[in-house]
This record gives structure tokens, C-alpha cells and sequence, in this order.
């Protein structure tokens, strides 16, 4: 029978691969590390979807927030800096409000509505791109908005478990912007918890390493909203009607931000910082980023260590980054020797029954 080993390096960057949203900039300018975010304890994904932690993280509903609102307007490009994650799976974007104060709004029940995503284009996941681009995401907030304090949920699922029911991972962090609009409203909105569910077909994918065809998948939390005339509006409370829907956010617009802005001071927990005197350098086109290091996972065959059959796969989320090396019997790969790969090479179309040796 044929058998992979893992190494206890792969073990470990598997481990290693939790992630946490620190730091966003509007228009290429930042308020400062990890100002006007809803920091969560830790870097652990939320599992359980039907939990209010689904919402802004563990402790992320809890008001008041004591967290900067941060001004901005609709149209503004909003850059998000996460960890990077080998874990394979979108990138969305969604807004809560307009509420009075952003800072007293726990985000839970109806309201949200999706802004941007990016799934699988060109080959990459949206791990991918946010990986290659030194951990940023760029994105545009839609015109159309009612001015007003809004919640900005940034969420990265990760789907490497998700052949179980409950094996996706959920990475999420919550903003406090001010946003200054032309009036309107967006829909469709969605409830959090309540949209997602765990047996949903972008959330529970047994066929993930065996079949799957990635080019299909779309991220959960329903489409991309209009916003602007006859969108309906969606705020948590009621909203006047609605003007002309103009194209939000854009994938292809993965620009690296300037360096960060002035950090605010404890003292100022419930000012809002504006942005709209600060210089702004235009990035007309992607940058390539700084040069990083991507983070693989070493297989190793050998007659130590790890052991792993094709029937250990199912359910073993320790040992799933190889688990596809095993999905075609007649796989040959040679003894004492050593392959790097990344865990996105699982689900690339371009070689579903034979594994990519970079």
C-alpha cells in the first residue's frame, strides 16, 4: 500500500498557519498598528458558525468596544494587512450600519451586507494573492452609502478541513469606520450569526482534496450587494431610499499600502481620525510587494516519524496537507527524498490526481 510521511516541520507550519487581521489603511494611509480593529485574544479561527463569535471574533460583539472610529468615504480604497496563511480559501469583505456609534454596536442580527470578495481566479486562491502581496488586500467601499458609523468585518475562511462538517475555519476581524456618503442603501443583507450554515456547500466540501473544482466556489454570506437607487437599503436601522449602484470592489486592485500613520493615543479611545487632508502617493497598477518568503510544508519519505494511509485522511485534520498526495493509487514518488508544496497546490485544477513538486 502506499504510504506519505509528514514531517514534524510540516506539522508544525500547519500549526503555524492561524492568522489575525492587525492593521488596515484608507487611501494608502494608516491610523496605526492594530488602531480601530476589534482584536480578538488570539489568532484561533471560529469553528462554530452559529456562535455570535461568528460575528467579529471571540469578544469582538462586546460593547462599548473601546476601539478608534476611523473616518473614511464611500469610494475610498481600504488596504487590510493580515497574517499570511497557507490555508487555501477566499477573502471577503461586509459592512453593518449606518448606526450612531459604531463603538456601541455588537454587529449581532440582520444588517450585514457583502462588499468584496475574491475566491479562485487565475489559478490562486485569495490566501494566495494576500500572501504574495506581503499579507494586503485592497478593496474600494461602494458608493451609494448613507453616512454613518459602520462596523467593516474582513474574513478569510480556510477551507483545508472542510471535508468534515465543522473542519472550515473562519478568520475574522472587525473595523470602526465613519463613512461619509452620498446617501443610499445596499442590498441584499445578511444576519450573523444566522447566514451561514455548517452544511452549506462553501462551507462543508467533502470532495475538497478529490474532485473539486475550485473555479466554481463562491464565498459564503450571499453576493456582492447594489448600492445606490433601488438597492432597498440594509442598514441595522431605517434608511432613507436609495440612489444609482456603482461598481464597489475590484480584485484585481491589490495595491501595498504607504507606511502606517501617527498611532492615537489611549487618551483618544472615542475620537475619530479623519484622513481627508492626508497626501495620498496613486498606485495605478498591482505592485509586486515586498519579497517574501512563502511558508511550505516539507513531505518527506522516510521510515520515521509519521505514518499516513489513505484511510488516516478522512477526518485527520492534523494530516490533511497530504492527504491529495494519496487521491491516485498509482502515485510513485521516490524514496529518501524531499519536496516543498504548498497547501493551495491541493486544489489547483491544473493537477487534480497528481501533486505539484515545486
Amino acid at each position: 500500500m502506499f504510504r506519505t510521511i509528514l514531517s514534524v516541520s510540516a506539522l508544525a507550519a500547519v500549526a503555524s498557519a492561524h492568522q489575525n487581521f492587525h492593521q488596515f489603511w484608507v487611501n494608502g494611509e494608516s491610523p496605526g498598528y492594530q488602531i480601530g480593529i476589534r482584536m480578538p485574544p488570539s489568532n484561533s479561527p471560529v469553528k462554530d458558525i452559529q456562535s455570535n463569535d461568528i460575528v467579529c471574533n471571540v469578544g469582538g460583539t462586546k460593547v462599548p468596544s473601546g476601539v478608534e472610529t476611523i473616518a473614511a468615504s464611500e469610494g475610498d480604497e481600504i488596504t487590510v494587512g493580515w497574517d499570511t496563511s497557507s490555508h487555501p480559501g477566499p477573502i471577503t469583505h461586509f459592512l453593518y450600519g449606518p448606526v450612531d456609534d459604531a463603538s456601541q454596536a455588537t454587529g449581532i442580527g440582520a444588517g450585514w451586507f457583502k462588499i468584496d470578495e475574491l475566491n479562485y481566479e487565475d489559478g490562486k486562491w485569495a490566501n494566495e494573492v494576500v500572501m504574495n502581496n506581503g499579507g494586503n488586500y485592497t478593496f474600494k467601499l461602494p458608493t451609494g452609502l448613507e453616512s454613518g458609523e459602520y462596523l467593516l468585518r474582513s474574513e478569510m475562511e480556510a477551507l483545508h478541513g472542510s471535508q468534515t462538517v465543522g473542519g472550515a475555519e473562519f478568520y475574522i476581524g472587525c473595523a470602526q469606520l465613519k463613512i461619509t456618503g452620498t446617501g443610499g442603501g445596499c442590498s441584499p443583507s445578511i444576519s450573523l450569526p444566522g447566514a451561514y450554515n455548517a452544511e452549506d456547500d462553501n462551507i462543508y466540501i467533502p470532495n475538497v482534496y478529490f474532485g473539486f473544482e475550485p473555479s466554481t466556489f463562491t464565498a459564503p454570506g450571499g453576493p456582492v450587494a447594489t448600492c445606490g437607487s433601488g438597492a432597498g437599503g440594509s442598514a441595522p436601522e431605517p434608511t432613507s431610499t436609495t440612489a444609482a449602484p456603482t461598481v464597489g470592489a475590484t480584485s484585481e486592485e491589490v495595491a501595498e499600502p504607504t507606511a502606517p500613520g501617527p498611532v492615537a493615543s489611549e487618551g483618544e479611545s472615542s475620537a475619530v481620525i479623519p484622513t481627508s487632508s492626508l497626501v495620498v502617493t496613486p498606485t495605478a497598477s498591482r505592485p509586486s510587494g515586498p519579497a517574501i518568503t512563502q511558508v511550505v510544508t516539507s513531505v518527506v519519505y522516510q521510515t520515521s516519524i509519521v505514518t499516513l494511509t489513505q484511510t488516516e485522511c478522512v477526518g485527520n485534520q492534523a494530516r490533511h496537507v497530504v492527504c491529495y498526495l494519496l487521491q491516485s493509487p498509482t502515485t510513485k514518488l521516490p524514496s529518501a527524498q524531499s519536496h516543498s508544496i504548498t497547501e493551495s497546490d491541493a486544489f489547483s485544477k491544473s493537477h487534480p490526481t497528481k501533486p505539484k513538486l515545486l
